[in-house]
């Protein structure tokens, strides 16, 4: 027991520190082009290394956002269907 609560305090403050002490990357510099900016320009002087993946990853979002959207919509159907026959099947009267 004491091992588990000390490995959850260890990885507790080990990501505290992380989250606290990262490096400022989620701002802009001053002068570099946002990730608008790049995929409209092309290749410019400001190689991003991770634009690609970033592209890469936000369209793979799409397509699993789209694909959980097919799957709500056809448990939605599945669900109307076994409704109606649920409801054929109790409403019918016993001999």
């Amino acid at each position: 027991m004491r091992f588990i609560i000390g490995l959850l305090l260890g990885l507790g403050i080990g990501f505290a520190a992380a989250v606290l002490f990262a490096p400022e990357r989620g701002r802009l510099r001053e002068g570099a082009p946002s990730d608008e900016e790049t995929t409209s320009e092309g290749f410019g002087e400001n190689h991003d290394s991770m634009a690609g993946l970033r592209r890469a990853m936000k369209g793979l979002q799409e397509q699993v956002q789209e694909a959980w959207e097919e799957a709500r919509q056809a448990a939605r159907e599945a669900e109307k269907e076994l409704r109606a026959n649920y409801e054929r099947t109790v409403s019918k009267p016993k001999r």
